[in-house]
């Protein structure tokens, strides 16, 4: 059989041209596209870790279906696999519910590719869904969670387990007024023939963008014990907190850490990540995601009613710690900051700092009304209004990045620089993952006693520090300049940003809008841009302090990429001249359907590598663009505009506010500059040939580093659009030399 390159339309080997559109055919399976002469293949609909999916239609009966060919090259040389793939097959076509979709036929073709007839649905992936709507109201996610539950509940009552719940594997039917009837589970019972799929789904979750069962998988599915139904219960969990945030609880660079994460940590809060999420909401989510099985929600059923009555409670201050006795006048107060070692103070009063795991703890404070003020250099002040009641409180203090100043700490003070920035790190990718253990002797408490508190803290401060005081470029601000936390764990976006994690999820078996299949092409050039030159204002004295004071710059005519350097062209330069490849692309080559992204993953060093390839190519001399050549392009010259598109933020200019920070390909928006180029304001952060400087007569002050850091400019796809950290034409970031992550991009230019 052969397939069209393009539609995916199935032909007979005779067919070397698709007659639809032209394009040449390739052989993808043997025989004839018709399965025991009654199923004829139409076309391809994906492909997963195992098998192929088409779509079909019955020769005689005219009815469409999904058929599942299992390819034995994809699952390994396995002898049993048709027997087994027969007895889950059964299971499968076992469980009748409106949302499971059915199993009408099974078979093997040519004695060795078992095949899976069913119900064939038009609609999206709950995955797509995600994507498209990034997070979803906790109403919606009960309502869909509802459904994929009652699906699971019929299963679980015949003692089938689905195994590998996931957003790929919930399809929602479109043209389906209820919640109720759309959703429709896929691939129950399938999950024990996977044998080596977990490896190839983990690889492929590096580099496409979408998640894959590694991030869903239960602590004992990792220790290799028979999961139950609880364990689809702990995914249900994963997946309903990834509906109300917008992102998996668990990511890491590899599949170990990801395990560990599993095995060991708790799950972040969702105030530490900016959510505004009621706590009888998260218990109910953080039940069904205990690490003991045993401990964990026992039934969907009980999962969902949790749900519904966390909801019909919803808008209360009740937290869910240990209640202590209702009649005392003083409770107990948690705080978790981030950063650790953030100075403190409650009612205008210094109480300390906060260890070095983030927790300080009050264990005798008076019931009432209070202030929170928590502060650390380099960041913004967090501040809250909060009332004690006879519960023990638990509050998350997630202070925003302050980027404004250039990194420039005393030589003398990089180590322990360093030792923070590896901190701040670890508390992000794991916060939360310090359980709170109450003290034996707990001091005594009176936050309206003139005394000074004394806390207790798991990091061993119990000294109460004085306020520090607030600077925007002292050597502190940038020694936590994880800018380097902040965008090697994406934690750039509205009103602060987050996204723990190098990558963003597990690939689609079948093609979207935004990674439709295409090939490597063989020369894609960067189309370059000539920009005039000419005078402007450099700088905005409404912008933040690292971009005042507007200074007059002139600018020599030059040529500017018209996009940013794609994966396609960067992938020409890896092949030609063996340069290390960036982190997601797969055996050396970017992943199918990800040819026409940015790349990403490159250092500073790794552009100019580039440049220096592309120029030996081209025989004309590339290099980044200047900061003021940026800035002026991005500017329309001395249009002096504060975007490429004008001074008025407009919706679908740039690729901006995606909570997960997966760029688009490139072009993908209407935003560009008055000469035609593209994508200057978001899509990925671009690295320009600039070192971090103030301007001329700016007021900071600057210190010496020992590393390089460059200026990026133009914002990430998980930028604001919006809010205290809303990027334009003038917002500028110091960063690393040899900061290489997800939301780091670049393009070149060349003199005229």
């Amino acid at each position: 059989m052969k397939e069209c390159q393009l539609c995916k339309n199935c032909f007979t080997d005779d067919v070397n041209t698709c007659p639809h559109d032209g394009m040449p055919t390739f052989h993808s399976i043997s025989g004839e596209p018709v399965l025991e002469g009654k199923y004829h293949l139409e076309c391809r609909l994906g492909q997963g870790g195992m098998g192929v999916v088409y779509k079909a239609r019955h020769q005689y009966l005219k009815t469409l279906h999904a058929i599942k060919i299992i390819l034995p090259d994809l699952v390994g040389n396995d002898p049993e696999l048709v027997t087994r793939f027969r007895q889950e097959a059964l299971a499968a076509a076992a469980i009748r519910h409106q949302n499971v979709v059915g199993v009408s036929d099974y078979g093997v073709a040519q004695g060795t590719m078992p095949f899976l007839v069913m119900e064939y649905v038009e609609g999206e992936s709950l995955h797509d869904l995600l994507e498209r709507e990034g997070k979803l109201s906790p109403e919606k996610a009960l309502e869909l969670m509802s459904a994929i539950a009652a699906g699971i509940g019929v299963a679980h009552k015949q003692g089938i387990v689905h195994r590998d719940l996931k957003p790929l594997n919930i399809m929602i039917v479109k043209d389906q007024p209820k919640m109720s009837e759309a959703v429709k589970i896929l691939d129950f019972g399938l999950a024990k023939i996977k044998s080596g799929e977990l490896l190839g789904s983990f690889i492929q979750a590096q580099t496409t963008g979408l998640m894959g069962s590694p991030f869903y998988m239960a602590p004992e599915q990792w220790a290799d014990e028979e999961p139950d139904a609880t364990s689809d219960i702990y995914s249900l969990g994963i997946m309903f907190y990834q509906m109300l945030s917008g992102d998996v609880p668990f990511k890491g660079s590899s599949i170990p850490a990801i395990m560990k994460k599993h095995i060991s940590d708790l799950p972040p809060t969702f105030a530490s990540l900016g959510l505004k999420v009621s706590a009888p909401v998260e218990k109910a989510v953080r039940h069904a995601l205990e690490k003991d099985r045993k401990a964990r929600t026992q039934t969907v059923e009980q999962f969902i009613e949790e749900l519904k009555e966390a909801l019909r409670g919803e808008g209360g201050e009740e937290e869910f710690s240990a209640v202590t006795n209702s009649q005392t006048l003083t409770s107990s107060l948690q705080v978790l900051t981030i950063p650790p070692g953030s100075a403190v103070f409650v009612d205008d009063k210094a109480v300390g700092k906060s260890g070095d795991d983030g927790w300080i703890i009050f264990n005798q404070m008076k019931v009432g009304k209070h202030h929170i003020r928590v502060r650390a250099e380099g960041f913004f002040d967090w501040e809250t209004e909060f009332t004690l009641s006879d519960t023990p409180k638990e509050l998350v203090a997630h202070l925003k990045k302050d980027t404004l100043a250039i990194p420039k700490p005393e030589i003398a003070e990089m180590s322990a620089i360093s030792a923070a920035n590896e901190t701040q790190r670890d508390m992000v990718i794991s916060q939360g993952t310090q359980p709170f253990i109450p003290q034996t002797t707990p001091p005594e408490i009176d936050p309206t006693s003139q005394q000074n508190f004394q806390p207790v803290q798991t990091g061993g401060f119990q000294n109460s520090m004085p306020a520090p005081p607030k600077s925007f470029f002292s050597p502190v601000v940038i020694a936590v300049i994880g800018i380097f936390g902040l965008f090697a764990l994406g934690i750039i976006g509205a009103g602060g940003a987050y996204m723990a994690g190098v990558f963003g999820g597990s690939p689609s078996p079948e093609p979207t809008a935004e990674t439709s299949p295409t090939p490597v092409q063989e020369d894609p050039r960067n189309e370059m841009v000539e920009i005039p030159g000419g005078t402007f204002m450099m700088g905005n004295n409404k912008g933040r302090d690292n971009e005042k004071p507007e200074h007059e710059v002139i600018v020599k005519p030059f040529f500017l990429d018209k996009t940013e350097v794609t994966n396609a062209e960067y992938y020409l330069f890896v092949k030609e001249s063996g340069h290390i490849p960036p982190a997601h692309f797969v055996n050396g080559k970017p992943a199918p359907g990800q040819e026409k992204f940015p790349v990403y993953f490159v250092s500073h060093k790794d552009a100019m590598a580039f440049a220096q390839w592309r120029s030996k190519r081209d025989g004309k001399e590339y290099r980044l663009p200047t900061e003021a050549e940026w800035e002026y392009a991005a500017r329309n010259g001395s249009d002096g505009n504060l975007y490429p598109w004008g001074n008025e933020l407009l919706e679908d200019m740039a690729v901006l506010d995606r909570p997960n920070g997966n760029a688009l390909p490139v072009g993908s928006k209407k935003g560009a500059n008055k000469w035609g180029v593209q994508d200057l304001i978001g899509n990925v952060w671009e690295w320009t040939g600039s070192e971090a400087k103030l301007y001329p007569g700016s007021l900071g002050i600057e210190n010496e580093l020992k590393d390089k850091y460059f200026i990026i400019r133009g914002g990430g796809a998980i930028s604001a659009s919006e809010g205290d950290l809303a990027v334009n034409s003038t917002f500028r970031v110091p960063t690393e030399e040899n900061e290489a992550n997800k939301v780091l991009g670049f393009r070149l230019a060349r003199s005229k």
